[in-house]
């Protein structure tokens, strides 16, 4: 009888122990940046694409499983040789900046799997080598970065449309050539700078002779208006030292109309008498 009790009570245990397993591992996470869906194998379908599961902890039958994908951004980087316009080959390295569209984890993974990202680097290497290809290497080097960063953008959002992907930017991080051609290229932009220099050499030292020339002209001016004043001070004193009557004159003209012009030694007073006191 003891017997019985004994091993009724392991038997109770043991199925309390595997119940309590059980529902220990029914709990399962969604980390912070990840969105997943559950996946039924013996329910059809086996995925229900609108159910999305965001950050959180939750409680899922033991033969289930919960299926997480990061939804953050993500970037890939491609160094790729590829041949411009002209043939010449032209090493770019270009990022990609992507994430898989929040509440569409279960589609995307319907699609193409895990493996989703092949696709993202077969599209993408694939729009890399077919623009790179309508410019010539100068272009890409220098002139049309921004050109061409748009033109992959826009193939880019085509092939990523209907895939459950959200592309956010590209950017041509680097772009190397052979020795020779960026040596080329290196010396014919030092020779628009240097061009550039001379341009704004030239244009200081045309202000500079302009400058020169003006105060010249001010500086010859005021040396004519002294020699016009020199010239006034001479005959001026010619004029008093042949006629004596030629200060009474001046006085004349400079007379305000009160007292005498010839001042109050006057022995008339105000009245206008060329006569002079004695002493």
């Amino acid at each position: 009888m003891e017997t019985k009790q004994m091993v009724r009570y392991v038997a109770i245990g043991a199925v309390a122990l595997i119940v309590f397993v059980i529902f220990f591992n029914s709990w399962t996470d969604v980390e912070p940046g990840e969105q997943g869906f559950v996946f039924k194998p013996f329910n059809t379908p086996s995925i229900t694409e609108k159910d999305a599961f965001v950050e959180g902890t939750y409680f899922i039958l033991p033969w289930n499983e919960m299926i997480t994908y990061e939804v953050v951004n993500k970037s890939k980087q491609y160094v790729q040789k590829v041949m411009d316009v002209n043939g010449t080959d032209v090493t770019v390295e270009v990022s990609v900046n992507y994430n898989i569209i929040p509440a569409k984890v279960a589609n995307l993974h319907i699609k193409h799997r895990e493996n989703y990202t092949i696709f993202i680097d077969d599209k993408s290497k694939g729009a890399i080598k077919d623009v790179i290809g309508r410019y010539t290497y100068e272009q890409v080097y220098s002139t049309k970065r921004e050109a061409l960063e748009g033109e992959i953008e826009a193939i880019l959002e085509r092939d990523f449309e209907g895939n459950f992907l959200n592309l956010n930017y590209v950017e041509i991080a680097d772009v190397n050539l052979p020795d020779n051609i960026a040596a080329q290229i290196e010396e014919k932009e030092t020779q628009k700078q240097r061009n550039l220099t001379a341009k704004e050499k030239q244009k200081e030292q045309e202000y500079l002779a302009n400058a020169r020339i003006e105060k010249a002209r001010g500086d010859s001016s005021l040396i004519v208006s002294a020699i016009f004043k020199a010239e006034a001070i001479r005959l001026e004193a010619e004029q008093i030292s042949k006629n004596p009557q030629y200060i009474e004159l001046k006085k004349w003209e400079k007379w305000d109309g009160v007292g005498s012009p010839y001042g109050n030694s006057n022995v008339f007073g105000d009245k206008a008498i060329s006569i002079l006191k004695s002493n």
